[in-house]
């Protein structure tokens, strides 16, 4: 990772946060982007060195090009990304409304794609670079509750094996993770209907965050770069 520049989203908190330290700790410059501006200048504060932040709604898509100008701005052309920014609302079905869809959809899928077009740009990021999605094992295996939530993370592990595809003109890999539950403040605790079902019958138990960090690495390294279009599951034997 050392002089790598690798941007960020949901870098103020759980995964994100993680995955930010881990990485500078790795050598990387990170640029951190998140609705939260006071946490994401607490992150910078204990990274220390080599990090930019960028507060942004990803909610709000005519945002999203900015933080790419922005990296240009200050002479960062990126060697990868990490998108994972996320929500999650837990309801039934019955009383499912369209605008909790729709935010959903916005932030854990829609973003990604719009994202993803901007880092394809040249003037934005390296070749042979790569793009990693924290997706969710909920795309495979939804459990109640889950329709808004399960349903973006699928569309999410669509849209990167069609990336994966459309991105080897420039050598760029595209991959996704899909975790469990892992210890972070959207499972920990009394979170809602459907978020946490089985949460305590995880046979190797609930994953530490920075075991997704390290997964992470390894996808952005060259030590996977016969890997693309993968949607990679981390299930802790659920």
């Amino acid at each position: 990772m050392a002089n790598k520049n690798i941007l960020i989203t949901g870098a103020s908190s759980g995964i994100g946060k993680e995955v930010a330290i881990y990485l500078s700790e790795k050598g990387a410059t990170v640029i951190l982007v998140g609705r939260n501006v006071v946490r994401l200048e607490e992150v910078a504060s204990d990274i220390g060195k080599n990090v930019y932040i960028y507060p942004c709604n990803l909610c709000e898509t005519g945002q999203i090009e900015r933080i790419f100008q922005y990296c240009k701005e200050h002479g960062i052309l990126l060697d990868g990304m990490v998108h994972s920014a996320g929500i999650a609302e837990p309801t039934p079905v019955r009383m499912m409304t369209m605008e909790n869809l729709e935010k959903t959809m916005k932030i854990n899928f829609q973003a990604f794609v719009d994202l993803g077009k901007q880092f394809y740009r040249k003037k934005y990021s390296q070749n042979d670079s790569s793009i990693v999605a924290i997706s969710s094992i909920a795309a495979m295996r939804p459990a109640k509750g889950q329709v808004a939530y399960a349903s973006s993370k699928a569309a999410l592990n669509t849209a990167v094996r069609v990336m994966s595809q459309e991105f080897l003109k420039r050598k760029i890999r595209v991959n996704a993770i899909m975790p469990s539950y892992v210890a972070t403040p959207l499972v920990s605790g009394d979170v809602g209907y459907g978020m946490n079902n089985g949460i305590e019958d995880m046979p190797l138990g609930v994953i530490e965050p920075k075991q997704i960090a390290y997964l992470v690495e390894f996808l952005l390294s060259d030590k996977s770069k016969h890997i693309t279009g993968a949607a990679i599951p981390v299930t802790s034997g659920v």
